[in-house]
């Protein structure tokens, strides 16, 4: 029996990660890299600008990000098999409907209605029951499923320059649906998971010590026919159940940047590369193999750092400062690339170094928040995530369009990606500024001599209630004198 379940464990993780490396590929290779490749023919067919082209890449992205937080709902409502399976059908639906568009309008409203938020919705899911079901082995598992990125860089871009160069956008776009139908069918290898399970690690329900239930709020008569009392009941619920909580917590402010900074980089790097190296004089097929040395570096990176994670060879925080600086210079230094050669070793370290950081703040995250809130955390990062490209996606197009060149917007984009520095700093001096308080609690109890009774307070950082940072005190007789846990 206990064989039976330990095979059975192994089987769903290897599903899991399955699901997470084709929901990955295909966001890569299809919405971002993808229509990339094909912003030089959407241009041309439509008769529109850069910035343009690139504004409907970004909406895309930045829909796909608004629409994370129904994630928890719809997984405690439906459950996690049901809503990828839906999800994969309207993905490669989508793609099908977009080849019929008429105008960019017609395109963006398909994508952004329904491959977006579908693929993202899947990738958050699998992404939270990779946390919740690997106890051990979640670096390597995590760095297995998300290198779905580098196979859609090595595969999908390139097939999608065969097709756009043998049938046309349209019947690229066509083929690539039918390709996405996929995923829906790798759905039904997920296990359905016990409902009281489900409940407990998937719906993110805020602390009953700040927010009255519905129940509670009904057992009072004076308030039960109040309008006031039901709507604000129903905000209640709501929040709970999309898990707005995590915004209020100091971990959310400082994780963010990290994944913020970085995908706004790596989004405009996939969607203005060909199109910057066609105006450095490379062929299209030239610019492809460039994301295809991007795809290579992506997974030996992943899979390498996965590793030595779970061996505990490397400190998360020491590793994340390094590849984001390492990160930031590749961008710095790429408009001084200009030979095949070092385009080619440019992309493969700064795509690797990219794979790299997507696994680090994945741990990074699970350490701060735990596995039971994963699915909020994601959810709301991917909401931020989307207003940031919404907001600054057309840029590197519009410089183009203005000085004919994409140098000056790539030095801006590595400055970006090294803004993640600031926030470690941020975590670093919160730290010390902690330990110096403990200390000081320290001496003053130990000059008091004894104490009889136990004190426990909270001291927030940036947020309020229990949603910071915890500080347990307790004080007994002088032989324990003090001691200072942080959960």
């Amino acid at each position: 029996m206990t064989e039976g379940r330990h095979s059975s464990r192994c089987l769903q993780g290897f599903y899991i990660v399955l699901c997470m490396h084709i929901s990955t590929m295909l966001w890569t290779g299809l919405l971002a890299k993808g229509l990339g490749v094909m912003l030089p023919t959407l241009r041309e067919q439509f008769s529109a600008d850069t910035w343009m082209i690139g504004s409907l890449i970004a909406a895309v992205n930045a829909a796909a990000g608004f629409a994370g937080p129904l994630s928890g709902p719809l997984d405690g409502i439906f459950g996690t098999r049901t809503v990828v399976i839906m999800s994969g059908i309207l993905t490669g639906a989508s793609m099908i409907l977009a080849s019929f568009s008429t105008s960019t309008l017609h395109i963006a409203l398909t994508l952004c209605l329904l491959a977006g938020p579908s693929l993202y919705i899947i990738t958050v899911l699998t992404r939270a029951m990779a946390g919740h079901h690997f106890t051990t082995g979640y670096a390597i598992a995590t760095g297995i499923g998300t290198s779905g990125h580098a196979v859609g860089l090595m595969l999908l871009a390139p097939l999608t320059q065969v097709l756009l160069d043998t049938y046309g956008w349209r019947s690229a776009l066509l083929l690539l649906g039918a390709i996405s139908l996929n995923l829906g069918v790798s759905g039904f290898l997920l296990r359905k998971p016990h409902r009281a399970e489900a409940r407990k690690e998937y719906l993110p329900i805020g602390s009953s010590d700040e927010e009255p239930s519905v129940n509670n709020a009904r057992s009072h008569d004076t308030d039960r026919n109040s309008l006031l009392r039901r709507v604000k009941n129903v905000v209640i619920v709501w929040k709970n159940l999309l898990g707005c909580a995590v915004c209020s917590r100091a971990e959310f402010w400082i994780v963010f940047p990290i994944l913020g900074c970085d995908s706004l980089a790596i989004d405009m790097w996939m969607m203005y590369l060909v199109t910057y190296a066609e105006a450095k004089g490379f062929s299209g097929y030239e610019a492809v193999t460039f994301t295809l040395a991007g795809g290579i570096g992506n997974m030996v990176f992943k899979i390498i750092i996965g590793l030595i994670l779970d061996l505990e060879f490397l400190k998360l925080r020491l590793s994340l400062f390094v590849t984001i600086i390492a990160g930031s210079l590749c961008l710095l230094t790429l408009p001084w690339m200009n030979t095949y050669w070092m385009m080619m070793m440019n992309a493969f370290l700064y795509n690797g170094l990219n794979g790299m950081i997507g696994i680090l703040n994945d741990i990074y995250t699970r350490e701060l928040f735990g596995a039971e809130e994963l699915v909020a955390a994601f959810s709301w990062m991917g909401v931020f995530k989307a207003a940031l490209v919404l907001t600054f996606g057309f840029f590197p197009g519009l410089m183009f369009d203005k000085t004919g060149s994409f140098d000056l917007a790539f030095v801006i984009l590595g400055c970006v990606a090294g803004l993640p520095l600031v926030s470690l700093f941020a975590e670093m001096l919160l730290n010390r500024m902690e330990g110096a308080i403990a200390l000081n609690v320290r001496d003053v109890t130990d000059d008091a001599g004894y104490i009889h009774l136990f004190f426990y307070f909270y001291i927030t950082t940036l947020s309020k209630g229990t949603t910071g940072r915890k500080w347990l005190w307790m004080g007994s007789h002088r032989s324990s004198a003090c001691r200072l846990g942080i959960p």
